[in-house]
C-alpha cells in the first residue's frame, strides 16, 4: 500500500495544545463580524518563537486587535493578535465581503 501524504492518526490530545502568543482582549470597540465572516491568513506566533500561517476568519475586530478563529486537529481554536499577522483571503466562488 502507498504512503500517502499528510497527518495521519489520532489527534493530540487537547493538553499538548500550545495557545499563539495573544494581544490583550480588547474591551470596547469592537466590531463582531456578520455572516460571512471575512477569511483570513493568519501568522500566528508562539512563545518558543516559532511561526505557522493558518487559514482563519475574523470574527471580531478593532483597530488594534483581530479575534481570528482556525481549526487545528479537528478543533476550533480563537486567538486576539495584531492587525498586522492578518491578510485577506478570497474562498473560490464565495462573494467577497468586507467586514
Amino acid at each position: 500500500m502507498a504512503e500517502a501524504a499528510g497527518w495521519h492518526g489520532l489527534p493530540p490530545t487537547t493538553h499538548q495544545f500550545v495557545p499563539p502568543l495573544q494581544v490583550e482582549q480588547p474591551t470596547h470597540g469592537i466590531t463582531e463580524s456578520v455572516s460571512p465572516a471575512p477569511a483570513l491568513w493568519v501568522d500566528l506566533e508562539y512563545p518558543n518563537g516559532s511561526r505557522q500561517t493558518v487559514r482563519g476568519f475574523a470574527m471580531a475586530w478593532t483597530g488594534s486587535a483581530v479575534l481570528a478563529q482556525w481549526v487545528e486537529f479537528s478543533l476550533a481554536r480563537s486567538a486576539w493578535v495584531r492587525p498586522d499577522q492578518c491578510t485577506r483571503r478570497s474562498i473560490p466562488g464565495r462573494a467577497d465581503t468586507r467586514g
